[in-house]
């Protein structure tokens, strides 16, 4: 026989070898990626004995990355590197479940821009800088292992055949399991019941509202509300409607196994025992609060669409969207978005014209804030543009203001003074117990402007109606046995009224239900979903019909609305107040510009240049040269804009002539 054949069963047993040690590699880094998911090694084990075939799924999936590695010749190299990748999304889902209790998601890497940008509200700055640090000794390991790695001889053809056997296995021995797995309404239990990698791969290619079985236009007129026109009566026998979605509420008497010193939400407290109220159902916990915002909005249900969407950063950006704005505009309604954080978060900016709003007010726009100890604005700055937008004119008014002070992550640490309400339940979890009683903290704050905005609006000359509301649980990783409603998915509202009109009767809710209740409560109808909700809340199918009518409006063929657009984009103005220029001038060092409504995220600019600006006050901002010509006896055209933190320009409010002496 020849050297070469002597040689081939030699590798022919190296490669068995190699495809044996990658699937025990593909099964300790599964076991390791549920471990940090779920926190614990009897967690891990615990899933592989409940859920074996999803955990052989996974372990198939992470296999198939892993054999990609056959066809390079720097196996090792490339091996490493696959697996590196895994651990480093796994300890990622680790990280972002502690810090929201939501795992990782593909939209996290949409928005990872912005999230770079509140980092700091989650980790400390030492905690950062030793992740820095980190990736760059994985990238100089990386590194160093490229030039020192073994180099394999050439099995390209052998490990193209294997990765695309593998992949087909996958395919062939999963289908049906894939298939089965179509709850995802709560993330973290499918998450939980399917595996990370499965779910985390779902995230990316799960889009959008799934096609009905039977859809045409014969089905979706059969499931077609009524809907009759609301006569347009005079705007001032209509009630301004205010929705307040508070970030992270959650009264604390709802949790069983603490007690307080004292009730910290007193208002909202009274408010319940008084008012209208009830659980409010919905679709995220510590995170997430655009998708409920979105089914309040538009009464659509989040779990109709894909694994982990938010409808903000897909549907939205191209699509008009029915929703209570433009219902209420029928009728002869103004609508406001505000919001005490940046504008380009979940884009709002580009969300809320096609939301029908006809202004929006964010933080770019607050002249005057405080941040807490975290950096998020205090709810009490909410106050002035609510009341602005009630006095904007003699039309009814929406008013949907979202909060954020309430945020996490929570500090842990000991705090320098004791906090005023203290806490009895959590002693053998110091962290825990530090956490929580900073969280009640910023509750406090939060009911206590909650107290003043009923103040001003009980005296308010117009009717009022006031739905308040927590957006999710706040991200404490309360076990749903220690609640009182047994679910971690349910906050709480209320509905107030200024003139009695809102007599109490309670009812607990989904999200995507609460505007057409509120609506309803009103004598307001008008709206196909609001219809639909209205009427047909109660029927047996119910859900099913809902996510059709979600599809015709979102993908299908719009057999609802004849196949037409009935919806434009507002035209929408930021800012309540005009911003203006009166004045610029140039003292030599500086420019001077003078004028109203500046606020700190004013920023001075010529032409095309953006000028390093200080805000002064409300009327005066001071801007240093840039790189501009300045000739004596010249003159340059001074213009304000507002721009967001990643430096989106959101508005250009005027301009005035300076001349340079």
């Amino acid at each position: 026989m020849s050297r070469e054949s002597n040689l081939k069963p030699e590798k022919n047993g190296a490669f068995v070898r190699s495809v044996l040690h990658m699937a025990v590699l593909a099964l300790i880094l599964n076991l390791a990626i549920e471990w940090m998911a779920r926190h614990s090694i009897s967690g891990a084990f615990s899933y592989i004995l409940l859920q074996p075939h999803a955990f052989g799924y996974n372990t198939l999936i992470l296999a198939s990355a892993l054999s990609v590695a056959f066809l390079f010749r720097r196996r090792v190299f490339a091996t490493v590197l696959v697996s590196l990748i895994w651990l480093t999304l796994g300890i990622i889902n680790c990280v972002l479940y502690s810090l929201r209790i939501t795992p990782l998601q593909f939209y996290d890497f949409v928005i990872f821009a912005q999230n770079v940008g509140i980092a700091t509200a989650y980790l400390p700055l030492w905690q950062l800088i030793l992740i820095g640090v980190g990736l760059l000794l994985i990238i100089g390991g990386l590194a160093v292992l490229f030039r020192l790695a073994p180099i394999a001889e050439s099995m390209r053809k052998r490990g193209a055949a294997l990765v695309m056997i593998v992949w087909a296995v996958t395919l062939i021995l999963t289908v049906p399991y894939a298939i089965r797995c179509r709850d995802y309404s709560d993330s973290i239990r499918a998450y939980g019941t399917y595996g990370f990698p499965y779910s985390l791969l779902r995230s990316l290619v799960d889009r959008g509202v799934k096609k009905p079985d039977a859809y045409d236009q014969t089905a979706i007129q059969e499931i077609l509300p009524e809907t009759t026109e609301m006569p347009k009566t005079a705007a001032a026998k209509r009630p301004n409607i205010i929705f307040l979605q508070l970030e992270s509420f959650l009264a604390p008497d709802n949790i069983i196994s603490v007690t307080l010193s004292e009730d910290p939400v007193p208002t909202f407290s009274r408010l319940r025992e008084s008012c209208s109220s009830g659980y409010l159902y919905v679709p995220t916990i510590g995170g997430g609060t655009a998708n409920v915002e979105f089914e309040v909005l538009t009464g659509m249900r989040i779990s109709d669409f894909g694994t982990g969407e938010y409808p903000y950063s897909t549907v939205l950006q191209e699509t008009v969207c029915e929703s209570v704005a433009y219902t209420l505009r029928e009728i002869g309604y103004r609508a406001h978005a505000i919001h005490s954080n940046t504008a380009t978060f979940y884009k709002r900016h580009l969300v809320y014209p096609r939301l029908g709003f006809d202004t929006f007010t964010p933080l770019e726009y607050m002249s005057e804030y405080e941040t807490n100890d975290l950096g998020w604005c205090r709810d009490r700055y909410l106050l002035e543009p609510i009341r602005d937008a009630l006095s904007l004119d003699e039309q009814s008014d929406l008013v949907f203001a979202v909060s954020v002070q309430g945020h996490g992550y929570y500090i842990k640490d000991d705090p320098q003074t004791a906090y005023t309400i203290s806490s009895s339940g959590l002693e053998d979890n110091p962290g825990a117990k530090n956490a929580f009683e900073y969280y009640v903290s910023q509750l406090s704050e939060t009911d206590a402007f909650l107290g003043d905005l009923l103040t001003e609006l009980e005296e308010w000359p117009e009717p009022v109606i006031l739905v308040v509301y927590g957006d999710h649980l706040p991200a404490l990783d309360i076990p749903e046995e220690n609640l009182k409603s047994g679910s971690t998915l349910a906050t709480e509202y209320v509905i107030w009224s200024n003139d009695g009109s809102m007599k109490k009767e309670d009812r607990d809710l989904a999200s995507y239900q609460l505007t057409a209740y509120v609506l309803e409560r009103c004598g307001i109808s008008g709206g196909i979903l609001t219809s639909f909700h209205q009427q047909r809340w109660q029927d047996e199918n119910y859900l099913q019909d809902l996510a059709s009518l979600e599809y015709d409006m979102i993908s299908g063929s719009q057999y609802l609305y004849e196949g037409r657009e009935p919806y434009e984009p507002s035209d929408m103005k930021m800012g309540l107040k005009s911003i203006a220029v009166a004045s610029a001038e140039y003292n030599g060092k500086a420019y001077i510009v003078r004028g109203r409504n500046f606020t700190p995220s004013s920023t001075v600019c010529i032409g095309d240049s953006r000028l390093n600006t200080i805000y002064v006050d409300e009327s005066i901002l001071v801007a240093l040269p840039g790189s501009e010509d300045l000739k004596s006896g010249g003159e340059v055209q001074i213009s304000v804009m507002q721009v967001a933190p990643d430096g989106t320009v959101l508005s250009e409010e005027g301009s005035a002539l300076c001349a340079i002496k």
